[in-house]
């Protein structure tokens, strides 16, 4: 038997109650669901970590140039001696 209440606590949740009888149901249908699997023969099957081939599909490195200073100069206001200001984003 799952013991939603023990679960609610320690994953530190708090649930009403219908939420609580939908988690349930879904758990027990998990468990059910492996409770199928354990019924599978997998004794002459090698164990895989993937289904199909690995391999990496990588671009070629090539150099490329970079970002013209005189471009970027053309918008001073964002410009501040030999630095570029930029939008702040952290602690937003």
């Amino acid at each position: 038997m799952i013991d939603i209440d023990k679960i609610e606590k320690l994953a530190a949740l708090k649930l009403k109650e219908k939420e609580k009888k939908a988690i349930l149901n879904d758990l027990e249908e998990i468990i059910h669901y492996f409770e199928i699997l354990k019924e599978v023969d997998t004794e002459d099957v090698e164990p895989q970590i993937y289904t199909k081939e690995a391999c990496l599909f990588l671009r070629k490195d090539k150099a490329e140039n970079g970002l013209n200073k005189e471009d970027l100069e053309k918008n001073k206001t964002l410009a501040s001696g030999n630095f570029y200001r930029v939008k702040h984003i952290i602690g937003e």
